[in-house]
């Protein structure tokens, strides 16, 4: 396996699959529709939260033929139900709350359709809800994850040409789980020592669970790909958060930086590398925005979270197969 290091740059971006322009533009219409219709009148916290289901449905990427979309936005949506559940009960208990962010991220492990969708749905709604109680709180998740349905139904409806299906992605089996479970806990533990008034200590965990890949080469892979991508999504989360435009402004720009997502990503991850991390951090937080350094915190924590992978994927394992040879 080539080292991260030395991957080079159009390697990182060397396209794997078909663009999905057609699909991005339905979902990032849905998307825009979300924080707008809310916004005017007056409910812009409640657009937030559905945003925030419905991005947990839509990425990483949907199928484009009908049982294959149906059986994933089924269970990620089914998913992102059970962990809001989870959380609301959680919530009150640290450790608790902990260990179910461990044990989501090995279920996401070993089911193949669900994948760090459970992980990121632990951490992001435990985020956005902040210790609010009463499973009430759960609505607007549960209808963003409908409304993806509804996006991804019209775009079928009117497609003509449909990009290939890539292969279906497989689960990495007990070995990978574990070692997603170790990198994870470490996250989350160090999260817990973090300053209390720090801004956006979650994207440690986040980083974590988006990195590990079933194997080497593919984790190797993604943390070239995230370390190159994340550095220039900083840069464009920086300025939006920084200029601090009016609102109508930032749904604009979040919605094209969606569609760019969603319809690259297939092509290759880079492109969601790039573009994903400023529309996560304005759903995180609309209708406010984080301070303009949101964003070098984000790339912060994602090194950080290079380092926890590369010491579980790499030097482990290293390590002890250097014990064992000696």
């Amino acid at each position: 396996m080539m080292p991260a290091g030395r991957l080079r740059t159009p390697e990182l971006l060397r396209p794997v699959g078909s663009s999905r322009w057609g699909m991005g533009v339905a979902l990032a219409f849905a998307l825009g529709a979300i924080l707008i219709v809310p916004a005017m009148s007056g409910h812009a916290e409640a657009g937030s939260a559905v945003a925030l289901g419905f991005v947990l449905t839509a990425v990483p990427e949907l199928p484009t033929t009908r049982r294959a979309a149906m059986e994933t936005m089924g269970a990620r949506a089914a998913t992102v139900v059970v962990c809001g559940v989870i959380v609301v009960l959680s919530t009150p208990y640290p450790a608790v709350l902990l260990a179910v962010t461990v044990g989501a991220a090995m279920f996401g492990a070993l089911v193949a359709r669900v994948g760090a969708t459970a992980g990121l749905a632990v951490v992001l709604l435990a985020t956005d809800l902040d210790g609010a109680r009463g499973l009430g709180a759960l609505w607007p998740y549960v209808l963003g994850a409908a409304v993806v349905g509804v996006a991804w139904a019209v775009w079928f409806g009117c497609a003509r040409d449909r990009p290939d299906e890539p292969a279906s992605p497989r689960a990495g089996g007990w070995a990978h789980a574990l070692r997603v479970g170790a990198a994870v806990g470490v996250a989350a533990s160090a999260v817990t020592l973090l300053p209390v008034d720090l801004v956006g200590g979650h994207w440690l965990v986040t980083s974590v669970l988006l990195t590990i890949q079933p194997s080497q080469s593919q984790t190797g892979m993604r943390l070239a790909q995230r370390l190159s991508g994340n550095t220039v999504g900083a840069v464009i989360a920086a300025v939006l958060l920084g200029v601090q435009p009016p609102a109508p402004v930032t749904i604009g720009v979040t919605v094209v930086l969606f569609l760019l997502a969603m319809a690259l990503r297939p092509v290759n991850y880079t492109w969601w590398a790039i573009t994903g991390p400023p529309v996560l951090l304005v759903i995180s937080e609309y209708p406010e925005l984080f301070p303009w350094y949101e964003g070098g915190v984000r790339l912060a924590m994602n090194l950080a979270g290079a380092v926890i992978v590369a010491v579980v994927v790499f030097a482990i394992p290293a390590s002890i197969r250097a014990y064992r040879e000696r």
